[in-house]
């Protein structure tokens, strides 16, 4: 299989998963990010999961119902993009540098987007939290449980994404150790 079609595969499967049920922020994106960031080319590590993500958000949203695009998520895009541009910076430097960086993604995401959502005033219940230290330490507490989702999610797809590569990785050397035998 080409990596063009691996990767539309990759992206579909992405945006198929948004449309399942699922627990509260249990989702790839997390992981597509920081592994596009360390296996793809530069363009497509920050591109290709940020695509992904407003498609099923465009898809999702009007599906149900919603306004197709909502202009809060533009910071949830830039911190995907965050990611992916640390991954790049990450991708050289060995494979305990990299399990930190996996190790960070959610809890990076937690801290900028509940950050957001207290600066908007755009969280879930509609009404803004206090402009005040309380009130952000508010916000992170009603945000836990989110956090806990995108542990799982995150460090779920990391793991099976790094698998998947693994595998593809050891096929295609065996092919190659094949066709040099046979010749």
């Amino acid at each position: 299989m080409s990596s063009l079609v691996s990767l539309i595969t990759l992206v579909l499967a992405m945006i198929a998963f948004r449309f399942m049920p699922h627990p509260e922020n249990v989702a790839p994106i997390g992981a597509f990010a920081l592994l596009g960031g360390l296996y793809l080319n530069r363009r497509l590590a920050l591109a290709v999961p940020v695509l992904a993500l407003v498609l099923s958000d465009v898809l999702l949203n009007t599906h149900m119902g919603y306004a197709a695009f909502h202009a809060p998520r533009l910071l949830d895009y830039a911190v995907f993009i965050a990611i992916g541009m640390a991954a790049l910076a990450i991708r050289h430097r060995g494979w305990k540098v990299q399990l930190g960086g996996a190790a960070a993604v959610p809890f990076f995401f937690y801290a900028v987007s509940n950050f957001g959502v207290w600066l908007t005033g755009l969280g879930l219940s509609g009404q803004p939290y206090a402009k005040s230290i309380a009130g952000l330490g508010e916000c992170y507490v009603a945000g836990l449980p989110f956090l806990r989702g995108s542990l799982l999610g995150d460090w779920g797809f990391m793991a099976l994404f790094a698998g998947v590569m693994a595998l593809a990785a050891a096929a295609s050397r065996d092919e190659r150790v094949a066709v040099t035998v046979r010749n």
